[in-house]
């Protein structure tokens, strides 16, 4: 379908503003995420699935929404998704790190009190 700006509610420059303000917002919010707790991170990640979809729905039901707006959307919110999980991810390992170095502090500060064995890694020969 072809779009004509005479017929829309919106105008055609602000269905152009659309796309470049939804990328801006994305990539702040993207970048941001590195300051935020892994559940919030999450959640960005999953708004970021609804949007998505929300997107694809939109962009198939309506028959005189522009093809070239929903794509640009959707190629921004998809591209951002994979910055977003790759921070997620980068999180999640970096504090299970963190996780196991304060276990590891707290075993070697009195081994007879932890109640556990000093374990030691050994060699084995075989």
């Amino acid at each position: 379908m072809n779009f004509d700006p005479s017929q829309s509610v919106i105008s055609y420059r602000a269905l152009v503003l659309i796309p470049i303000a939804a990328a801006m917002g994305v990539t702040l919010l993207i970048r941001s995420m590195r300051r935020l707790r892994l559940r919030a991170q999450f959640m960005v990640l999953v708004i970021l699935g609804v949007a998505i979809g929300f997107i694809f729905l939109i962009t198939v039901q309506m028959p005189g929404f522009p093809e070239w707006l929903g794509v640009s959307l959707f190629s921004v919110l998809f591209i951002a998704s994979f910055f977003g999980t790759r921070i997620f991810l980068r999180s999640v390992a970096q504090e299970a790190k963190e996780e196991d170095e304060q276990v590891r502090r707290e075993g070697l500060g009195n081994p007879a009190d932890s109640g556990f064995p000093n374990i030691k890694p050994t060699k084995h020969t075989l």
